[in-house]
């Protein structure tokens, strides 16, 4: 192990944790493993590769442990699981390069990557939580590659581009190798240029509201519901001048069983927290209408640990403002992208998100939502305490934004909606059971050539 070699998984590992938050460097994912993996495809020894590996991968985890460590300490272990994972990914692409034509390793590398975050995604509470893909929100011609692949997509395409880019480093020579990952980013960028031409639908302007002050306060002090229902029923009535479509207030920041009068042509979506009849708690989004009886919807996915005591919801609820499909969505149901996807295959072109952030978090948990809109062709109306009010198109572009305050907040903005539905809303997670597919598929050959070597000694020389 060489001062180089440890020089380049630190590095590697700092770029990982500037751009694993999804911030504004999360273009970087693009680059920040090439120094680990040109050490792992040069070095002699597989251990002194999984040390390396390790390290940076536990230093690629520092933005969740800084936003959720002091909230949610499982965290800590869930980092370093997923810095074991990166280094089997990395000893993985060792293996098959120095077994099978390079091209392999590469695209190995991005394919195991894919694999392991769908299968976990699959039984994770977190859901797609930690995807690597979500780096490459600002990245946005390669975004729209999640409207034909998911999440999935875009995570291949975060891996196989620095995989690529190493061994370039490595094999400057190698034309095929180059061909294979380079003719799928090349695609990726050909396909996000072009859908960033396409119309969107119609504007739709859209209201949201915020005040931090008043976050968890129903939960911890029930007799505050009165006094915060008549604030935000002022900011509402305050929203009459800007004619919203719709307004969005916040997750869980009324109590349940509060009326919100909207203003003529508005609908209002709001959290409310409060007790169910049969015991435990509601998270619920309240659709208000002039001259409607008031929907509810539930939300379906809980934030470990925090909210055991929530009875999860089982349905949709669409609606529509100004003519167009609506949906409605509470915070973490948005790190689900299989059951976002039951909205876009309604042909939803604009979701209403009410929800509330850890504050440290809010950029990387709002640009997953982000995702989501890309994923299934609808537009993002996401207002969040403790986080970002965010207004984006279906293409992910930002129309308007501002960071929520101890303080009356307000956003408004014209939304152009989406079409609704997308590739990825008909076919699902297909491109991603294609990555488990090709990653057995590659075990099972790596496996095979091992036997066949050691059953042949002479094949080592």
């Amino acid at each position: 192990m060489t001062p180089w070699s440890i020089l380049a998984a630190l590095l590697s590992g700092a770029l990982l944790a500037v751009s694993r938050d999804t911030g504004q460097f999360g273009w970087l994912v693009l680059a920040a493993p090439v120094p680990l993996l040109v050490v792992a495809l040069r070095a002699p020894r597989a251990r002194h590769v999984a040390g390396l590996a390790f390290v940076a991968g536990v230093m690629a985890e520092a933005g969740p442990m800084w936003f959720y460590g002091r909230i949610l300490p499982v965290i800590y272990g869930l980092a370093i699981i997923q810095a074991i994972v990166f280094m089997l990914t990395v000893l993985f692409m060792r293996a098959l390069y120095r077994r099978f034509p390079a091209a392999v390793a590469v695209l190995g590398f991005a394919v195991m990557t894919a694999a392991q975050e769908y299968l976990r995604s699959l039984v994770s509470p977190n859901g797609s939580f930690f995807a690597l893909g979500y780096a490459l929100v600002e990245v946005v011609p390669l975004l729209q590659t999640a409207a034909l692949a998911g999440i999935a997509g875009l995570t291949f395409l975060a891996a196989v581009i620095p995989a690529g880019l190493a061994l370039l480093c490595v094999q400057p020579r190698d034309a095929r190798a180059a061909l294979a990952w380079s003719m799928p980013v090349l695609a990726a960028f050909v396909y996000g240029f072009w859908q960033l031409a396409q119309p969107s639908g119609p504007s739709v302007r859209i209201a949201l509201l915020s005040d931090d002050r008043h976050a968890g306060r129903v939960f911890h002090h029930p007799d505050a519901g009165p006094e915060i229902a008549a604030a935000f029923a002022r900011q509402v009535a305050a929203t009459a001048a800007d004619k919203p479509a719709a307004i969005v207030v916040p997750e869980k920041i009324l109590a349940a069983g509060t009326v919100l009068l909207p203003p003529a042509g508005s609908v209002v979506v709001a959290g409310l927290d409060g007790p169910a009849p049969q015991g435990g708690r509601l998270n619920i989004a309240a659709l208000y209408r002039p001259d409607a009886p008031v929907d509810t919807y539930l939300k379906k996915r809980m934030v470990p640990g925090l909210e055991a005591e929530y009875v999860p919801g089982t349905a949709e609820l669409v609606t529509r403002i100004d003519g167009l499909p609506a949906g409605i969505a509470i915070c973490k149901d948005m790190d689900f992208a299989q059951d976002v996807r039951l909205y876009g295959r309604r042909g939803v072109g604009l979701m209403l998100v009410p929800a509330w952030d850890f504050d440290r978090d809010a950029y990387l948990h709002g640009r997953m939502a982000i995702v989501r809109g890309v994923e299934n062709g609808f537009a993002l109306a996401r207002s969040a305490s403790q986080g970002l009010m965010t207004l984006s198109d279906a293409h992910g572009r930002i129309v308007a934004e501002r960071r929520t305050t101890h303080a009356p907040g307000m956003l408004v903005g014209d939304l152009p909606t989406g079409r609704g539905g997308t590739v990825y809303s008909r076919i699902g997670d297909a491109f991603a059971q294609v990555m488990v597919a090709a990653w057995l598929a590659l075990l099972a050959l790596l496996a095979w050539r091992w036997r066949r070597v050691q059953a042949n000694p002479a094949r080592r020389m």
